[in-house]
């Protein structure tokens, strides 16, 4: 089923259970590929964040000021709510000033220009991107450098920040994130929101904004 206007609780259980998890179980699972060391890591990761773009979007609301401005409906800015008031439930960690740094890293450079973005932070070094399936706790992984050299990282965990050096060569900052951990806080979030839903007619409300502006038609060419 497609959103619609002015959808009841049962409809929105019924969406969340049926048409978005079922998404996820279809077309994210299999990309996963778990029991493999290699796939998954772009595709699940693209997927996951615009997921969670909608979710935060229907978690925040269109109000009627942002529709009479025309503004976008699913800004990044909502998605970065959901991850801290929603996902957060699942593990702090998605609270953290680590979490706007995956969505700036993953979420633009992932759907715009094929891979992760390299961040240069103020003051510090860059900060480079870490894709593993391992799980969320400090543990070690074995991954491949640029030259096809095999190293293995202690301490590995998600949403992370960890300092290593390959092969002697000068340290460098990583992000670690699991995609395995992604996936599975992804589908518990959903479970949670619907929950706080259930409870909060304010975010029934931001749901019903959402979904009605989201089933509007839209006119093409813009004006």
């Amino acid at each position: 089923m497609a959103l619609t206007k002015n959808m009841s609780l049962q409809q929105i259980k019924s969406f969340l259970e049926n048409e978005l998890k079922e998404q996820i179980f279809l077309e994210v699972a299999p990309i996963l590929y778990i029991g493999q060391e290699s796939g998954g890591y772009f595709g699940v990761t693209r997927q996951i964040l615009c997921l969670v773009n909608f979710l935060g979007a229907l978690y925040y609301g269109y109000s009627p000021d942002e529709k009479k401005k025309k503004s976008d409906i699913g800004p990044s800015w909502k998605a970065l709510e959901f991850m801290k008031n929603i996902m957060s439930d699942v593990d702090p960690i998605y609270k953290s000033k680590e979490a706007e740094y995956f969505y700036e890293m993953y979420r633009h450079g992932l759907i715009h220009l094929y891979q992760p973005k390299t961040l240069k932070l103020k003051g510090r070094r860059k900060l480079n991107w870490f894709l593993y399936k391992g799980g969320r706790n400090s543990h070690t992984e074995t991954i491949n450098d640029e030259y096809g050299n095999r190293f293995k990282i202690p301490n590995v965990s998600h949403l992370r920040v960890l300092t290593y050096s390959f092969g002697g060569n000068p340290n460098k900052d990583f992000l670690s994130i699991s995609i395995t951990c992604l996936y599975k806080d992804l589908l518990t979030s959903i479970d949670i929101f619907y929950n706080k839903i259930e409870k909060d007619k304010v975010l029934l409300k931001h749901w019903r904004q959402t979904a009605n502006a989201i089933s509007e038609p839209v006119s093409y060419p813009k004006a």
